[in-house]
């Protein structure tokens, strides 16, 4: 028994190097953006400067400012130390939870392993620019998953700062806030809120108090203009990033199928197939109306089974905002999709999605650029294959909290 535990500990340790190594030698990358974005703001200038992350509230400034206290490559190494570390408390999180789940169709280090080769992908993209998707995402969820914690209890309180943290940094998951109220979890509610505001509050110590109202202006503005922007292959305002294949959430999804790709982003793909070719104010008002029916359909569904003692409702919820989240935030990369790692494990858990999930990973993860060459990889991005796939997994996971509540 010892051998296998050994062999399992020894390739750990040399993946964990590897990734920590390939982080070290990235040439440029997120972390040094975030650097540059935090010693802007501490030296009391406006962050954005150039477009620089001009969809992070200045709060995200410092938030990352103690990447500043490090030489550029130890920094480096320093995150993805941190990100292994996030991971390991993942993966410890989960398995706890498990331990509470009836009738499991896997083991908890098997559905972990199989939840990291599934998400390999958004994992790896994440780790090696320096990313804080993974970082973020645990911390938000350890304010979520409480195993040991019956519905209404709320003794580790102060998980809700990590949350706070995150808010502060990158407000999309903000729907955390309702479930964990609905759930009982108000003093973790709470204390989320007052770290986020804290930090919102925080930038103050460096800019002046003009500064500081242009750069949440600048932010609030253009945030909002992001967000109700119709022609989304337009140029959008205040340096907001700009149409690219990269863009996986859902809006772009409907923007590619349903409307009119330029001329410009579609001649750089092979056998590219155009959309149906409607107007622009016709497909932001699907858009629209699409978001608000998952928005309203998922919280339904949470409203429902809030007081439910079943043990998987914790996990399912909070599952089911994170797949949400990806879906309805104006801006989603491949690498966000990092957080999707407890998606896969509950499923896996459950059991009963092994032919879809082989589909996703076949489609979703193994077709990578080293498989399938850069104009392959666009012209996959082109499809969306990754937006369809969270999509799924949302009817997945709110079909299991339909069960859940019936239990």
């Amino acid at each position: 028994m010892k051998r296998p535990r050994l062999c399992l500990f020894a390739v750990i340790a040399v993946l964990a190097g590897f990734l920590v190594a390939r982080a070290a030698h990235k040439a440029h990358g997120v972390l040094e953006d975030n650097r540059l974005f935090a010693a802007r703001l501490l030296d009391g200038e406006l962050p954005y400067a150039g477009g620089l992350h001009a969809p992070y509230p200045p709060a995200f400034g410092v938030v990352m400012a103690p990447l500043l206290l490090l030489p550029i490559t130890a920094s480096r190494v320093a995150w993805a130390l941190l990100q292994l570390l996030l991971l390991l408390l993942l993966w410890r999180l989960l398995s706890r939870c498990a331990a509470d789940l009836p009738a499991a169709r896997a083991p908890p280090w098997l559905a972990f392993a199989g939840a990291l080769l599934l998400g390999s992908r958004f994992l790896l993209r994440d780790m090696q620019g320096g990313g804080g998707n993974l970082v973020f995402g645990t911390l938000a969820l350890f304010a979520c998953l409480r195993p040991g914690e019956a519905a209404g209890l709320d003794r580790r309180w102060w998980r809700g700062i990590g949350l706070g943290v995150v808010l502060a940094a990158k407000p999309t998951p903000v729907l955390l806030l309702p479930w964990l109220w609905w759930r009982g979890r108000k003093r973790t509610c709470a204390a989320a809120l007052g770290t986020a505001l804290l930090l919102h509050a925080a930038p103050l110590c460096w800019l002046s108090v003009d500064t500081y109202l242009q750069a949440y202006g600048r932010w609030l503005h253009g945030t909002w203009l992001y967000m109700t922007q119709q022609d989304l292959f337009a140029p959008p305002a205040f340096d907001f990033p700009r149409f690219s294949w990269m863009h996986q959430s859902l809006r772009y999804c409907l923007a590619r199928w349903l409307g009119c790709v330029p001329e410009q982003y579609a001649r750089l793909l092979p056998w590219f197939v155009p959309g149906l070719g409607l107007g622009a104010a016709v497909v932001a008002w699907v858009i629209r109306a699409v978001g608000a029916l998952l928005l309203a359909a998922s919280l339904l569904r949470l409203w429902s089974v809030r007081h439910s003692r079943s043990p998987w409702v914790d996990l399912g919820g909070a599952a089911l905002l994170v797949c949400l989240t990806l879906l309805l935030s104006p801006i989603t990369w491949k690498a966000h999709h990092v957080q999707l790692l407890p998606v896969f494990f509950l499923l896996l858990l459950r059991g009963g999605h092994g032919r879809g999930l082989l589909v996703y990973f076949v489609l979703c993860t193994l077709l990578s650029h080293e498989v399938v060459g850069d104009a392959g990889e666009e012209l996959l991005a082109s499809c969306y294959l990754v937006t369809f796939g969270a999509l799924w997994l949302w009817a997945l996971l709110r079909r299991g909290l339909a069960a859940a509540e019936d239990q």
